[in-house]
Formats: structure tokens, sequence, C-alpha cells
């Protein structure tokens, strides 16, 4: 056997042990050494995957419903690097220490924006975000790209307000881009408004730069085309005090060409 080539065949076991002291972007570069170690570091519910949440995400949370959906432990972890950026939010919201969870200050007249830790402009991606506190006058969740910024003055459907942002109100069921109204939401015939502790996927495309929205495994009807090959963050705005509101990743998949 080649020296040079000796440990890409050490055991499993070995392997689990050496890969378990590194970090993410070590782990990514130890992907692509060799297929060997790629099945291995790849596999989910592989032991570097669990040791790495159990530093990074409290153990209450790593079995808590909000993220039941996700199955091993790779999910979860990839799920707390897609969550709220807390530098990437007005100075009115706090990122809550899970990072899954933000709280929006009750400041009066005024609206504020959040967006996720990672955006994209290729692959098809979903998102689940649950809005857990009370909704006000103007409660939205889409995506925009980074040129958007993160507050104003008054109680206003930020999300959706320029060129920069796409966004659904849920309050008023009306989508919103360019401060210009791009009809009623869901279109669906009589759908109910979202209530506080629901579920929503948010299914990004931006192969095919499309934007829709599901609810209880029930698709709502493509909410926008066309949307720009620029990197786009899910976001919300939202004008309520002590309203919370989550995001988990729960899929992202890239086109092979």
């Amino acid at each position: 056997m080649d020296v040079c080539h000796a440990p890409q065949y050490l055991p499993d076991l070995v392997l689990d042990i050496i890969f378990s002291n590194l970090e993410l972007p070590d782990l990514f570069s130890c992907m692509l050494v060799c297929q060997n170690w790629y099945r291995v570091i790849n596999d989910g519910r592989a032991e570097p995957w669990k040791l790495m949440c159990r530093r990074k995400i409290p153990k209450e949370l790593l079995k808590s419903e909000l993220l039941s959906q996700l199955h091993n432990h790779k999910a979860k972890l990839r799920a707390l690097y897609h969550s709220w950026n807390p530098d990437d939010c007005s100075m009115h919201i706090v990122v809550k220490q899970n990072g899954f969870t933000l709280h929006r200050n009750p400041v009066a007249q005024s609206t504020d924006m959040a967006r996720t830790k990672i955006g994209y402009n290729s692959g098809k991606h979903v998102w689940e975000i649950t809005w857990t506190g009370p909704l006000g006058t103007v409660a939205m969740v889409g995506v925009s790209t980074k040129e958007a910024p993160v507050h104003c003055s008054g109680y206003l459907p930020l999300l959706g307000i320029d060129k920069h942002r796409w966004g659904w109100n849920l309050i008023d069921k009306l989508l919103l881009h360019n401060g210009v109204s791009h009809g009623n939401y869901p279109l669906l015939n009589n759908a109910p408004k979202y209530q506080i502790g629901e579920k929503l996927q948010l299914i990004l495309d931006s192969e095919n730069g499309i934007l829709h929205f599901e609810k209880c495994n029930e698709f709502l009807g493509i909410a926008f085309k066309n949307l720009p090959k620029t990197k786009l963050y899910p976001s919300v705005s939202a004008v309520y005090g002590n309203t919370e509101i989550s995001v988990v990743i729960l899929l992202s998949l890239y086109m092979v060409k």
C-alpha cells in the first residue's frame, strides 16, 4: 500500500474519532480528499455530526418540536448555519441564543425585518417558518436581497416595499413587490387567514425563479415568478412588540448540470 494514501484506508471507527475533532470547514475539506472519506462524513448519522451538534446546539433544543422534522444530526447542524442572522436584522430585533428564533422588541411606529445567514441563487430550497407571537397589523414573509434595508419608521409592508423584496402579508393576504400589489394569496378558494403557530413552508426554486408557499403539505399557489439570479434570503418583517418568529431549513437541493 502506498504510504501517502494510507490514511484513506483507515477503519471507519478511527476516521470517526479523527473527524470528530474537526470544525465544519475542515470536515467539508476532508470530504474532497477521497471517496472513502466522503462516504464516512456524508452519513448524516455519523459520529462527527452528533458530537458537533452537542457542542453547538443545546440538548433540549436538539429534541424540541422545532427541529422535529430533521431526522439526523447533520440536518440539524445545517439548520443552525441557515438560521437568522443576528448581524443582518433591525436594531429592534433580537436573535435568541439558539439562532432559530427572533424576538421583536416592543418599539412603537417601527417596522423591523430580519434575514437568514445564507442566501441562494441556485438550486431548490425549503424552509419552515412559524410565527409564535401576535401578528399585529402587518406580518410579512418572503425573500429579499442584501440591498434591502431592515428597518423603516411607521407600520408598513416593508418586505415588498421596493425592488429588492418579495413578500406575502399574512394579515391582508396580499403579495407585494416593488411597492405594487401582486394580488391575493393564497391562490385558493376561501383560504383561511394564517393562525399563530401554524407552520409555513417557504419554497425557493432559484433555478426557475419561483417562490411559493405550502401549509400542512398543501400547495398555496405560485407567489412570485421571474425572480432574479441574485442571492435571495428568506426574510420576515414585523410590527408587533414581543412577537417571535422561528425558521428552520428543511431541504436544500442543487441541480446537477
